[in-house]
């Protein structure tokens, strides 16, 4: 038993590789040790990828399926649908960035954290840029996003209101437009 759950470290700790060495602003020094998908992926790697941390963004009305079992305070859960109109009653306000950079903020140095979205991967792979760029520039951020989830397509709206409360005055929205990307190029000066 004890060499099974040894193994499965191991093999977390290959899929989670960090981002960074560590990030000096990061609370807790957590090196960005992330894997973003959708909850079928989810679902059916839950055993394999073994989050110590979640993330779950779904729309109201929506039910999160036989997901990874993790105590309250170790999984969060976003309610906004994929909605790219700010008016539509179901779209992303910003006081939900506001508790998934929060939840980061807490996330421990040797946190395992897993983002994924119900319905595709828009929502997941937005927020997840808009965490990346916390810790470096958006062209550094688009490229570690595509790194970790090359077809991406970042839901614009999610992505501008992280752009927002970075205030990065749009350099992280024109590069959720580069994506979906088959070969990554680094951004023309």
């Amino acid at each position: 038993m004890a060499l099974a759950a040894e193994r499965q470290e191991k093999q977390a700790e290959a899929l989670y590789a960090p981002l960074l060495a560590t990030d000096t602003a990061h609370p807790n020094g957590w090196p960005v040790r992330m894997i973003v998908a959708s909850q079928t992926e989810a679902r059916h790697n839950k055993a394999i990828w073994a989050p110590s941390h979640l993330i779950s963004i779904r729309a109201p009305g929506t039910k999160l399926l036989s997901m990874i079992d993790l105590p309250a305070e170790r999984h969060l859960e976003l309610l906004f649908g994929d909605a790219t109109d700010p008016d539509e009653a179901d779209a992303a306000k910003p006081a939900h960035i506001e508790r998934a950079f929060a939840f980061v903020d807490g996330l421990p140095q040797d946190a395992h954290l897993l983002i994924h979205c119900l319905r595709g991967i828009g929502r997941s792979t937005a927020l997840t840029l808009g965490i990346l760029a916390r810790t470096m520039e958006p062209e550094d951020a688009a490229a570690a996003l595509h790194g970790l989830r090359p077809e991406a397509k970042p839901n614009r709206h999610v992505t501008g209101l992280c752009d927002t409360m970075l205030g990065l005055k749009g350099r992280l929205a024109k590069q959720a437009l580069r994506f979906p990307a088959k070969v990554w190029k680094p951004a023309k000066s």
